[in-house]
């Protein structure tokens, strides 16, 4: 019994790489890579670089995120769980994402070193967030209208709190690096929105009720 789950996964993932549309991932490929002109610089600031991972992140996130709005969702009883398919499109989008942001990462941190240095951990923490946020938010959109404009949910979000963010004194803003003594209280928001951006995704990606509506 175990086999069959996993024999009609393989059937569903060559359908459902089809099905998604990829032109917004592979546009957002491309701004990734061109965000990092900053590295060309003969100098490079550090803030310029590490913003650049970070939009890199970001618009990878929100690229990926239109894979997720699923035609099939609202019109019709499949054999199989939305949360299946879901979870499927997700990984199809995501694990590309993921790969070209940890090359784009390793180039950029060759690149600038021994100049530029920041902690890793940290950097990493905070691509995470601004790459799944508007995943989740694509996710809470495809739940309720399953075309291209559910999953404008996700960058509209992202937009919103960027911005929101930016209005922060330097030493309340969330995006300067931790020193010496360690984390700021500002920075302790990237943990807890990690887990809460992971709660959101969860929580939209779950089983509807019927196949017309959540």
């Amino acid at each position: 019994m175990t086999g069959e789950p996993l024999a009609m996964v393989l059937l569903l993932v060559p359908r459902l790489a089809r099905a998604v549309s990829w032109w917004p991932l592979g546009a957002a490929i491309a701004l990734a890579v061109l965000a990092q002109v900053s590295v060309l610089a003969a100098e490079p600031l550090d803030w310029a670089v590490l913003s650049g991972l970070w939009l890199a992140a970001g618009v990878l996130g929100a690229g990926a995120g239109f894979a997720l709005p699923d035609p099939m969702a609202s019109t019709v009883i499949t054999p199989v769980s939305r949360w299946v398919r879901q979870w499927l499109r997700a990984g199809l989008a995501l694990v590309p994402a993921v790969l070209v942001w940890a090359l784009i990462y390793v180039g950029v941190r060759e690149a600038v070193r021994p100049e530029i240095v920041w902690p890793e951990g940290f950097v990493i923490l905070q691509a995470a967030v601004c790459g799944l946020l508007p995943m989740a938010g694509a996710a809470v959109g495809a739940r309720y209208r399953d075309t291209t404009t559910g999953a404008v949910v996700g960058p509209a979000v992202q937009g919103m709190l960027l911005v929101g963010s930016l209005f922060f004194s330097e030493r309340a803003s969330p995006w300067v690096m931790p020193g010496p003594e360690g984390w700021a209280v500002a920075q302790q928001v990237w943990p807890i929105a990690l887990v809460l951006v992971l709660i959101t995704f969860l929580l939209a990606s779950r089983e509807t009720k019927s196949p017309a509506g959540a």
